[in-house]
């Protein structure tokens, strides 16, 4: 047998050895387990006694000398029992570092038009279904051609994706909206941020332009401040 199954379940290479060597003796002296393994003397001690603790190795005194047997390999299992009961026990402690690294705020900055449709696309790609998408639009003026066409794609994508969609805008920017029949607007005489979008606790900025560019932050604490502020407008406006 390969000794790489069974340390896969835990065992060290020289437990391994000494293991399946006492499986082929049976009930035998350390020595005949030294010659069968070709390991070192200690390093068959300790193996034998590091089994002995996993209770695959058994013992007994046959005057003064030790005679040693393993165990019926079905105790391997109640090893592989053992280890998984171990890491079930752990998954709590697991699951809370990988929460609390997914709440650092991180940032990033992308350049160009072409960088900017990326940031939009990974501000929803963990999006599910039901879950709010809110954007704040002061200006058009820099969407070329371009940027008008993904806008166009993205609206379909937010809708396949079933996201729940508002926006905020002045009113002068009513028309541009007119045609977008999957966006919940409403329009504002108050001053509201620039260019601002908020899903799936990110936040990304943009500037148009002749160069466009964007942050992605992404922060559940600063994403829930800002979405509280949204709602609280929102309500205010009439529809």
């Amino acid at each position: 047998m390969n000794l790489s199954l069974l340390q896969e379940l835990g065992l060290t290479k020289g437990e391994a050895a000494v293991y399946l060597a006492l499986l082929d003796l049976g009930e035998t002296r350390v020595g005949r387990v030294i010659e069968k393994s070709g390991l070192a003397s200690s390093a068959v001690h300790n193996a034998l006694h590091t089994l002995a603790e996993k209770g695959l190795v058994s013992h007994i005194l046959k005057g003064k000398v030790r005679h040693y047997r393993a165990t019926p390999p079905r105790e391997l299992l109640t090893l592989l029992d053992d280890r998984r009961k171990r890491l079930q026990e752990a998954l709590p402690e697991l699951e809370l570092r990988r929460r609390l690294a997914e709440t650092k705020t991180r940032a990033e900055v992308y350049e160009g038009a072409k960088g900017v449709m990326a940031m939009l696309n990974e501000l929803i790609a963990n999006a599910h279904k039901g879950d709010s998408y809110r954007f704040f639009a002061v200006d058009v003026e820099g969407m070329n051609e371009e940027i008008q066409e993904f806008f166009t794609r993205y609206d379909a994508k937010r809708k396949e994706k079933g996201l729940v969609i508002r926006g905020l805008a002045p009113h002068r920017l009513a028309a541009f909206f007119s045609g977008r029949s999957s966006l919940g607007m409403r329009y504002t005489h108050d001053a509201i941020p620039a260019n601002t979008m908020l899903c799936d606790g990110k936040i990304a900025f943009v500037t148009w332009g002749e160069k466009p560019s964007g942050i992605l932050i992404c922060s559940e604490q600063l994403a829930e401040k800002h979405s509280v502020f949204f709602d609280a407008l929102w309500k205010s406006v009439k529809s």
